[in-house]
């Protein structure tokens, strides 16, 4: 759970929670780039974890001390943690912002600690946001024990198929296999539009994917 209250009555921004399956909870953000990162962290295979405003960092300046709430913790496949900031690119020209985090990033370089700022242009990079959008869409729909899913994995085992539309013919219906995607026992590559051509592939149970959407 986040060491700070994101989302208050009286909060300045849009704010808000997204839902994540990942987490088994919501996750706050307080801007809509945030909310963004969010479906990076939540669809990337590399990630096991993540949770908002994890920690207070405390770090001084010339003996002044400041505090800094990183805005996002990902635990990776590895154990590495990382520290991630989200910011839009055209705010880190601000000379007193991009000033403040060269000091937060040298405090996590002295405490060997791993520290990432994600802009707006990675995060929002077409057409892979869409297709997130597109899969965090399907991955809402209820299936509280994964009978369906396991049901479909099946179908998909009997009868494969190497395109979207080869998988819609054996499970009689595109949303199946979208599911299939977004719950990550089908992949394809998401730097590409999802159409019926895209080539497709098979999560065998076991394999490990330590692939970053980051």
């Amino acid at each position: 759970m986040p060491v700070r209250k994101v989302v208050t009555p009286s909060g300045r921004g849009i704010r808000g929670y997204e839902p994540s399956k990942k987490m088994g909870r919501m996750i706050a953000w307080e801007s809509p780039v945030e909310k963004d990162a969010i479906l990076l962290f939540e669809f990337s295979p590399g990630v096991v974890e993540f949770r908002e405003q994890p920690e207070k960092i405390q770090y001084y300046v010339a003996g002044e001390q400041f505090t800094y709430f990183p805005d996002f913790e990902v635990v990776l496949t590895h154990g590495e943690i990382i520290h991630v900031e989200v910011k839009p690119a055209s705010k880190l020209k601000k000379r007193a912002l991009k000033n403040r985090l060269e000091q937060i990033a040298q405090h996590y370089a002295q405490k060997e600690r791993p520290f990432r700022i994600l802009t707006d242009e990675e995060i929002r990079a077409e057409p892979r946001l869409s297709n997130l959008k597109l899969l965090s869409y399907h991955q809402r729909e209820s299936d509280p024990d994964g009978s369906k899913l396991s049901e479909w994995v099946e179908q998909f085992l009997i009868l494969p198929a190497k395109t979207i539309a080869g998988a819609t013919a054996v499970l009689g219906d595109v949303a199946k296999v979208y599911r299939l995607l977004a719950a990550g026992f089908l992949r394809c590559d998401l730097s590409k539009p999802i159409s019926p051509d895209s080539i497709i592939s098979f999560m065998r149970k076991g394999e490990e994917n330590a692939a970053l959407l980051f």
